[in-house]
């Protein structure tokens, strides 16, 4: 039980992390978003691209999770994907908008699964044998450790 209360904090975690994340292009200066910290350090604009990716990867791990046995789900190199944050060239505004929209089919799965679906396994290379319940932890955590790396490259803009 406390497992299941564990993961429905979780997933009201994951809306307040798209209001937070909305908060953060609305509070800083649209410049900023592409301003390089460093020479090689990624901007807050490719880091919310990269967000706006990797919540295609945690739908499709939660997708095969759900509907296939023992699922087999990827590896994924989050560095790539700065790449193709790169390739995208997005606005903060592209950024955000294409990852609420993700966000939001993502929490309208979740919103449906019962605790036998938040129970459901799968296999990944890395993390062995997740449930869906660990996958949202997962991507509660990348929206924290994502929105941090996005303030730092504002340099504090947009709290």
């Amino acid at each position: 039980m406390a497992d299941l209360l564990e993961c429905l904090l979780q997933i009201k975690g994951l809306r307040e992390s798209a209001d937070r994340m909305s908060a953060l292009v609305a509070g800083a200066d649209a410049a900023r978003w592409h301003e390089r910290p460093g020479p090689q350090a990624p901007t807050a604009a490719e880091l919310l691209t990269r967000l706006a990716e990797l919540e295609v990867v945690h739908g499709t791990a939660l997708r095969l999770c759900l509907t296939a046995g023992a699922s087999i789900m990827p590896f994924v190199d989050e560095q790539a994907f700065l790449q193709m944050a790169r390739f995208h060239q997005w606005s903060s505004g592209e950024a955000l908008a294409c990852f609420l929209a993700r966000r939001a089919e993502n929490l309208d799965i979740l919103d449906r699964c019962t605790a036998d679906d938040l129970a459901r396994q799968g296999t990944h290379p890395v993390r062995r044998h997740p449930t869906v319940a660990d996958l949202v932890a997962v991507m509660l955590a990348s929206d924290f450790e994502h929105l941090g790396d996005m303030r730092r490259a504002l340099g504090g803009q947009g709290r």
